[in-house]
């Protein structure tokens, strides 16, 4: 089956994002029975497949949890990733909830990642503040949270709002080969990857 040249363009992008979460965050990932891994706006989550991968080499079994405002691509999500990962020993259900409300949802437990690909502080600052706030309260005593970004000064800004709320920065890298987008000036394709654990 041939694959369009968006379709391969993202492979490569997963792909990257791999070796960089293995690189990053794999030397602070804890092996467990069972990880859990809550994936904050996560659109399609087109990056699934990836973070069940490297779950459930760290655990006997994993479940991950995905949320987005976005009613359509949560369905998108649902019937792709249930389907693919139902041979494997990694969970996934995605619900159409706010990320900034996540204290309002039991279910979601404590995970032991937070992960939020391509986060958009500035487009709302107090939102981004209360998502983080909210994702590292959730969190495992010794849970992780994971963000990339597309631009340099959103991640310094996004890292200054965690580091202002208490979170401890443990690893990040700068991907030199990120794959430049035209909608914006200085855009590209995962170009930072930190990872944070709680104070």
């Amino acid at each position: 089956m041939a694959h369009s040249p968006f379709t391969e363009l993202l492979q490569g992008d997963l792909k990257t994002l791999e070796t960089n979460l293995r690189n990053v965050l794999g030397p602070h990932l804890l092996e467990k029975d069972h990880l859990s891994l809550l994936n904050l706006a996560c659109g399609r989550g087109d990056e699934t497949g990836v973070l069940a991968k490297l779950l459930s080499e760290k655990s006997s079994s994993a479940h991950l949890q995905g949320l987005d405002i976005r009613a359509a691509e949560i369905g998108q999500a649902n019937s792709r990733w249930k389907k693919e990962l139902a041979e494997k020993k990694a969970s996934v259900d995605f619900i159409t909830h706010r990320g900034d409300r996540l204290l309002d949802l039991a279910e979601i437990g404590t995970p032991d990642i937070a992960f939020l690909r391509h986060q958009n502080y500035w487009n709302d600052k107090p939102v981004w503040t209360r998502i983080f706030d909210q994702a590292l309260e959730r969190l495992h005593e010794d849970g992780l949270l994971v963000i990339t970004s597309y631009f340099d000064k959103e991640h310094e800004l996004a890292t200054a709002a965690l580091e202002n709320l208490g979170a401890i920065q443990v690893g990040s890298i700068i991907n030199p080969n990120s794959r430049a987008l035209s909608d914006a000036p200085g855009k590209s394709v995962d170009k930072h990857l930190a990872v944070f654990k709680k104070k």
